[in-house]
């Protein structure tokens, strides 16, 4: 079905254009970092008169509190993307943070994300994240790494 996903995501986005493109299903790219580079250019574009360069901006994430069957429109800027999981963990729906894993669940689906770039010399303090600050996450596109 993996394959069959891909081409439905892929021809959508070709016949339709990105003004129905409600969230995108990243772990269905087979190059997802150039897909979130390509974000980032439009996020720049969309700032030109505000002088952003591409070199000066980074990407930033929101975890939305519901799953994609609730997503009603499509960012103005940004993306969301859908399709991750968290292994050895959960998010907390109702605090909106990480939290210890349910026994005997290693993994469990990351609701949708929503992914914009802002200039690095804008990105918030650890301090206005809460208690704990925010969680700077690698993402791997395989369960198994092999570096």
């Amino acid at each position: 079905t993996g394959l069959l996903d891909r081409q439905t995501q892929l021809n959508t986005w070709l016949e339709n254009g990105r003004a129905v493109m409600k969230a995108y299903w990243l772990t269905g790219f087979t190059n997802a970092q150039g897909f979130l580079t390509g974000m980032r250019q439009e996020v720049t574009r969309q700032h030109s008169k505000d002088q952003w360069a591409l070199d000066d901006v980074i990407n930033h994430t929101d975890i939305l509190p519901f799953d994609l069957e609730r997503v009603k429109d499509v960012p103005d800027e940004g993306q969301n993307v859908h399709g991750l999981f968290i292994e050895g963990g959960r998010w907390n729906r109702q605090e909106q943070k990480l939290d210890e894993s349910e026994p005997k669940k290693l993994f469990v689906p990351i609701p949708v994300i929503y992914v914009t770039a802002v200039q690095a010399k804008e990105k918030k303090k650890a301090s206005e994240y809460g208690q704990y600050g925010p969680y700077d996450s690698a993402v791997y596109k395989y369960p198994k790494r092999n570096d």
